[in-house]
C-alpha cells in the first residue's frame, strides 16, 4: 500500500477530505491527521483489527490502551457520564489541548482501555479530527502519529518518516501551532464531595491557566478544592 498525502489549503472545503478519511477508517485502515497539538494517528475504534494495525504501526504495547478524540461532548456519553467538575472543565477547555482521564463504562472494550477501568478523552480544537469523528458517528483514536519512543510529529513529515506506508492517508495541515502535546488530568472526588485535580502530564495548556480559570468560574468554585495533585510517573 502506497500512502496518499492530501495538503489542506485555507480556501478548501474540508468536507470531502473528511468523508474520504472516514471511509478509509471504516474500511479498517489508518489515517494521520492534524490536530491543535501534534499530528494524530487514527482508526475506527470499533474494529479490533484496525486497532491491532495501529498498535503494530506504532510498535506499541497493546496493554497501554489508546486515547480517544470526540466530535463533541454528546459523543462522550457512550464511554463515560461526565461528573460536575469534569463537565465544567469540558466547558472551559474544550475544544482544546486538554485530555481528561475518566472512569469508563463497563461496555468499553479492554483493547481501548488497556485493561484499566479508565480512558483518556479529548475534544480537539481542530475541524479535521472532530469532523471525522462526526462523520463515522464514533470517536477516533487520538494517539500521536509516531512510533513508540519517537519524536512527536508537529509537522506531517515527522509522522511520514516514522510510519511510512503503514498509513493509507496523511492529511497535511501544515506545522502545528503548538509545540507540546495535550495536558492530561483527571478529577478526584473527595469523601466530602469536593474535587481535586490530578495531573498526569503538563503540556500545551499550563496548570497555572487551569487553576486560574477554575478559580474565577462560579460553577467550579462549588466543586473544586483548589488542590492540585501530581501523579507518580
Amino acid at each position: 500500500m502506497t500512502a496518499k498525502t492530501f495538503v489542506l489549503q485555507d480556501t478548501d472545503d474540508y468536507s470531502q477530505i473528511i468523508i474520504e478519511a472516514a471511509e478509509i477508517l471504516l474500511s479498517g485502515d489508518l489515517v494521520v491527521y492534524p490536530t491543535d497539538t501534534s499530528y494524530g494517528l487514527g482508526c475506527d475504534t470499533r474494529q479490533e483489527g484496525a486497532l491491532e494495525k495501529l498498535v503494530a504501526a506504532k510498535n506499541r504495547s497493546p496493554n497501554l490502551g489508546v486515547p480517544l478524540l470526540f466530535s463533541d461532548i454528546n459523543q462522550i456519553s457512550n464511554f463515560h457520564d461526565l461528573r460536575e467538575l469534569e463537565r465544567i472543565i469540558g466547558r472551559l477547555f474544550w475544544p482544546g489541548p486538554l485530555t481528561l482521564v475518566v472512569p469508563t463504562k463497563e461496555s468499553v472494550p479492554d483493547i481501548l482501555t488497556g485493561g484499566r477501568d479508565s480512558i483518556a478523552i479529548r475534544i480537539p480544537n481542530h475541524v479535521i479530527p472532530r469532523g471525522i469523528a462526526n462523520e463515522i458517528g464514533y470517536p477516533i483514536v487520538g494517539t500521536s502519529a509516531n512510533q513508540s519512543g519517537g519524536p512527536s510529529p508537529f509537522v506531517v513529515s515527522i509522522a511520514q518518516e516514522q510510519l511510512g506506508n503503514k498509513v493509507k492517508l496523511y492529511i497535511d495541515g501544515g506545522p502545528s501551532t503548538s509545540r507540546n502535546n495535550s495536558t492530561i488530568v483527571s478529577v478526584v472526588v473527595e469523601e466530602n464531595g469536593s474535587s481535586s485535580i490530578k495531573v498526569f502530564r503538563e503540556g500545551e495548556l499550563s496548570i497555572d491557566e487551569i487553576k486560574e480559570r477554575l478559580r474565577v468560574d462560579t460553577d467550579a468554585q462549588r466543586f473544586w478544592t483548589s488542590r492540585i495533585v501530581y501523579a507518580d510517573m
